[in-house]
């Protein structure tokens, strides 16, 4: 019998760790992705963006430690009102960009972003909410590396199963 206490604590201890989780990485950052993502992959980033400096960050799912091949970079902007941009990178090349007119990240607070992965897109929750889904253009197998770069400073990057 359910407690009412939620199903989101219930949906937590299904996951398991795949890797030892970065803590506190100086960015930029660039780390590997233990045996690449795999469908049912969720990887959390717990960060807090400063109130000055840089008025953009992006997280990278990446295949190696250069950013000519990125699978998901997702690009939030603290600019013209705020958005996120997300985008693909193959071969040194963008694709065309996908904006989202919202800004779910504030200056000076702390946040948690959820990448959950399967076999159709990556699905993004911020601060526990859903925020997007970003429909694979390659297959999200070739990515085995996460970069995090701009104003931002980051906690852990956590993977799990």
């Amino acid at each position: 019998m359910q407690n009412g206490s939620g199903s989101e604590s219930d949906e937590e201890l299904e996951f398991r760790e795949t890797q030892a989780p970065f803590r506190n990485p100086p960015v930029p950052f660039t780390g590997r992705i233990v045996g690449g993502l795999q469908d049912g992959h969720k990887v959390t980033v717990m960060g807090h963006v400063p109130s000055r400096g840089e008025r953009r960050f992006s997280v990278n799912f990446q295949r190696g430690h250069h950013d000519r091949e990125i699978a998901f970079h997702f690009n939030p902007r603290f600019e013209e009102g705020g958005y996120v941009v997300c985008n693909t990178r193959q071969l040194g090349n963008w694709g065309p960009e996908e904006r989202k007119m919202q800004m779910p990240f504030q200056k000076g607070s702390p946040f948690e972003i959820c990448f959950k992965v399967d076999r159709s897109a990556f699905k993004v929750t911020v601060n526990g909410s859903m925020f997007l889904v970003y429909v694979h253009r390659v297959p999200f197998d070739q990515v085995n590396a996460i970069s995090i770069k701009g104003g931002v400073n980051v906690f852990y990057i956590r993977f799990q199963i």
